[in-house]
């Protein structure tokens, strides 16, 4: 039997314990190395971190007892998307894919937002067709984008978050969100990398009235993984390019402090201006996603949107 006739097999689809997330961590390292080839995601951590997440849904493909896949949905708000989505490569082909997204998706409807996503590679007709049955449509590009963290840090006025009663800093954070987009709320990814410990909230500008706010994930045991500082999310003001600049410097900042070696950021390149000051910044693309939407309209990828993040 062909690997494209190979028959389907029903799963149940339940939310991921505790004693399920060794399994679930290595059939996502081994999905990932099986269809990007090597493992170059080192010590991070994507599983029990998004499992740990208050704004987080982890769902589990199970054949009889065993875990065969899993996936997560994230809220931000009035935002939600799905991500990551891992079979076991002995399993592809069988339509665990699909249900393992329809049901992750249903929760993002349970949920109520307003627009659904995701991240997927750009060079997989196989990942877009199956999203597209889904109701979702590829836009732009998403750039996941890097560079060397310099020596001495960028001098500028920041402040780490994490020393601000958590009530103010989820209020600096819903004033700059809500001018981006209505109801885009990050206040759960500001408690994910603050309570689980594994980074930091960088402030930008006065620490009384930031104006800007990134999540940043801070080397091993985080999404960002040893030697590395990873901008979850990170956002300014519509039209405040240089409110963007200051954040980009405060997140340099903020990994020369921690001693890194590389920032990682994403952002959309219908973001067109964020795009160019990354690149004119010496952030170069590593690899180039693309984001899939429903419904199918621009949400907060404009030219004088200033926001990083990507939908992993």
């Amino acid at each position: 039997m062909g690997p494209h006739t190979r028959r389907r097999a029903e799963c149940e689809i339940r939310a991921l314990r505790e004693p399920d997330l060794d399994a679930a961590d290595r059939i996502q390292r081994r999905a990932f190395a099986a269809l990007v080839g090597g493992d170059d995601q080192r010590d991070a951590e994507l599983v029990r971190t998004r499992w740990a997440a208050p704004n987080t849904a982890a769902l589990g493909a199970f054949a009889g007892t065993r875990l065969v896949g899993s996936a997560f949905a994230t809220r931000w708000g009035s935002v939600g998307f799905v991500g990551p989505l891992s079979v076991e490569p002995e399993w592809w082909d069988r339509g665990i894919g699909s249900q393992l997204f329809a049901a992750a998706d249903g929760v993002l409807r349970e949920w109520g937002v307003v627009r659904r996503g995701l991240f997927t590679f750009a060079h997989s007709p196989r990942h877009h067709r199956l999203y597209q049955r889904f109701g979702y449509w590829p836009r732009f590009l998403t750039a996941l984008m890097s560079r060397p963290v310099p020596a001495a840090p960028p001098a500028v006025e920041w402040a780490p978050g994490s020393a601000r009663s958590r009530e103010e800093l989820t209020a600096a954070a819903g004033r700059l969100a809500g001018a981006v987009y209505p109801g885009l709320d990050i206040a759960g990814e500001i408690a994910s990398v603050l309570d689980q410990k594994i980074g930091e909230v960088v402030l930008a500008g006065p620490a009384a009235a930031p104006t800007g706010v990134a999540v940043v994930h801070d080397g091993a045991g985080s999404e960002a993984g040893s030697g590395v500082a990873y901008v979850k999310v990170g956002l300014v003001r519509p039209g405040a390019e240089a409110d963007f600049a200051a954040l980009v410097d405060a997140c340099l900042a903020h990994a020369a402090v921690l001693g890194v070696e590389r920032l990682v950021v994403g952002v959309n390149t219908a973001r067109h201006r964020a795009y160019r000051h990354l690149v004119a910044r010496e952030f170069v693309t590593d690899v180039p996603g693309v984001t899939m939407h429903a419904p199918n309209d621009a949400g907060y990828d404009r030219d004088d949107v200033f926001v990083i993040d990507d939908w992993r």
